[in-house]
């Protein structure tokens, strides 16, 4: 399998538990920023398609700036987030975010789910 890309939009202790789940699948390559204007400015640099972008709360309250920017490039967004405020949720889907997950406290329930994440949205080559 050729590896694949994911767009990881998100700071700190979240954006590093979401690279240490990628980090388990050998095929991905993670490309990280922690907010969109940074993360497009990291693809320029980058020739491989992106096969989904991880956004953690504090990229989702933008999400109709990430839905505009990042779906023109056809890569789909999903959210990965905690406690997210439910108009929040309710903006971000409306605004075009495929998916949003509450994100689970324990290390396995939240690795399986970056895993299916990841593997719903890979194309096979």
């Amino acid at each position: 399998m050729q590896p694949v890309t994911v767009l990881v939009i998100e700071e700190g202790p979240e954006a590093a538990l979401m690279c240490v789940a990628l980090a388990k699948k050998p095929e991905v390559r993670v490309v990280d920023a922690p907010d969109v204007g940074r993360a497009l400015k990291r693809l320029k640099s980058k020739t491989e398609q992106v096969a989904v972008a991880i956004v953690g709360t504090s990229g989702l309250g933008k999400s109709a700036e990430l839905v505009k920017k990042l779906e023109a490039r056809g890569i789909p967004i999903v959210g990965v987030v905690h406690d997210l405020a439910p108009a929040v949720k309710r903006r971000a889907l409306a605004a075009g975010v495929r998916e949003i997950h509450e994100r689970p406290t324990r290390w396995v329930p939240y690795s399986k789910l970056i895993d299916s994440l990841v593997s719903r949205f890979i194309t096979p080559n």
